[in-house]
């Protein structure tokens, strides 16, 4: 794998502004990744709101949402009732994203879905093609890009093309996956400051009285750690009330941020937005530390809506 990486390095050199994303600290947008090949740990629910809770925070800063999936869930949190100019596919096949970009819900730009991902993933041949089609579409701001739950060509782009990766964790099963994550980062050259677990779907009702009663959030932590991986210091629980937001009669989703303003799952998705918008801001994303409070998000999102 490592030879395979030098031959990409050597081949790409020339073109190191548009390949290696801490190679040019003026390129003008930053790419955070949601990543993790096991399926049903919350990371399209992830990637959906920390948009909107990132844009309620910054209002200056442009978002543009892709999803490198077959389902149009990123459609349902963001689309207007407009016809798509393009998908996914369509972007990919054109070399450019800036012809189909859409403007959509709470202020976030996003890239319709397509329903044949294999046929994107069949246009991808190399591992630096996604950056290479990101930088020519000209965005400014942030892109956030949810991934399959697969480890396949699109996945490794998507890796490749990050600034911030965050790997989404739930449980043992999707910890052992992680890794694979984590081994590409490295063959990439990525330092620790480009990666974060975070812990998703967390239900810390389930305790384990072999180990001292101790509860899954606890021994995640802790196997974490002790595999060496970074870690974010905010997690999201398991919550109901998200749930019962993904389903409705219009079948459009809706944001925590808009349907549940006063609950435990909203301060933990604010406080991870937070805390990811202050690592972003490492790679070069101009951020403002402040910690708005709670009732000025409500406001921000409302007066976009109404």
């Amino acid at each position: 794998m490592s030879r395979f990486f030098d031959r990409v390095y050597d081949l790409s050199r020339d073109f190191s502004r548009y390949l290696d994303p801490e190679g040019d600290p003026a390129r003008p947008y930053r790419v955070l990744t949601i990543a993790n090949n096991k399926g049903g740990i919350g990371k399209t629910t992830l990637a959906a709101n920390l948009a909107v809770y990132i844009r309620a925070m910054r209002e200056d800063l442009p978002i543009l949402v892709i999803g490198l999936d077959d389902q149009n869930t990123l459609d349902r949190f963001f689309a207007f009732d407009s016809q798509p100019r393009g998908t996914v596919l369509s972007g990919i096949r054109a070399g450019s994203f800036a012809e189909i970009v859409c403007e959509g819900q709470y202020g976030i730009h996003y890239v319709p879905s397509c329903n044949d991902i294999g046929a994107a993933k069949q246009a991808v041949s190399q591992i630096f093609d996604l950056q290479t089609i990101l930088a020519e579409t000209g965005w400014r701001g942030l892109v956030i890009l949810d991934t399959k739950s697969d480890f396949e060509v699109l996945t490794r782009n998507a890796v490749f093309a990050s600034d911030l990766t965050l790997v989404v964790v739930k449980d043992q099963a999707s910890l052992i996956q992680a890794e694979k994550v984590f081994n590409l980062l490295r063959e990439c050259g990525r330092s620790s400051e480009s990666s974060r677990v975070i812990l998703s779907m967390v239900d810390r009702r389930i305790k384990y009285q072999e180990a001292g009663g101790i509860d899954v959030l606890e021994l995640l932590t802790a196997e974490i750690r002790r595999r060496g991986y970074p870690l974010l210091e905010s997690f999201v629980s398991h919550s109901p009330k998200i749930s019962a937001l993904e389903t409705s009669p219009s079948r459009s989703l809706v944001p925590a941020l808009i349907g549940a303003p006063r609950s435990v799952i909203h301060r933990q998705l604010h406080h991870a937005a937070h805390d990811v918008l202050k690592l972003l801001d490492r790679s070069g994303l101009p951020v403002d530390h402040g910690d708005p409070p709670v009732g000025r998000l409500e406001q921000l999102i409302r007066d976009r809506t109404s």
